[in-house]
């Protein structure tokens, strides 16, 4: 097993710089995925842009991409650096969990069943545990998701540097403080 693993770390590391700079690739390799233009849009504009918005109607796949993008980001990002963070945040804890961390705990659970199946030649790094942390396999915390205090917007996300990517899902109820506070992780 530990062959396997360290064969499937190195696998890992060679294949993300492929996908350093692709999710849509990465997506249609790791989970079999089939975006639509505006997804594709959105997955273009992270890795081009510091800060992007997407403001749509409900339904629309956007708790979809930012989960897609999130597990892109720790599948590519932690095979180069060792800072490498992921970092949510909603209107409320029931938002984290419910609807951003379902979906990036379906799409680890995806590529761990398309592992087992040989579709792929590795999983994501770590595991997810039921308070929405994403640890590495030495217990490093490599992303969470968090609902800060009311009335404390500042100080529930401060600390956090290296290599983040970070998403305000259901930003409608998140004040522009946080959003900016946010953008400046």
């Amino acid at each position: 097993e530990a062959t396997r693993f360290a064969t499937s770390e190195i696998q890992r590391r060679t294949d993300t710089e492929r996908y350093f700079n692709d999710p849509v690739a990465w997506g249609e390799y790791m989970l079999g995925a089939h975006l639509w233009s505006k997804q594709r849009d959105v997955m273009q504009s992270v890795v081009v842009n510091k800060s992007t918005a997407v403001k749509a109607a409900h339904g629309v796949s956007k708790s979809y991409t930012a989960g897609f993008l999130a597990c892109w980001w720790i599948d590519t990002r932690t095979a180069r650096y060792d800072d490498t963070f992921v970092v949510t945040t909603a209107p409320s804890l029931q938002q984290v969990a419910g609807i951003l961390w379902r979906e990036i705990r379906t799409f680890k659970k995806l590529i761990d069943e398309r592992y087992a199946e040989g579709l792929v030649d590795h999983k994501l790094p770590g595991t997810i545990n039921a308070f929405n942390e994403w640890k590495d396999e030495r217990g490093k915390l490599i992303g969470f998701g968090r609902k800060p205090p009311d009335n404390k917007e500042e100080s529930g996300l401060q600390g956090i540097h290296g290599h983040v990517f970070a998403v305000a899902d259901e930003a409608c109820g998140v004040s522009l403080e946080m959003i900016d506070a946010l953008a400046n992780i």
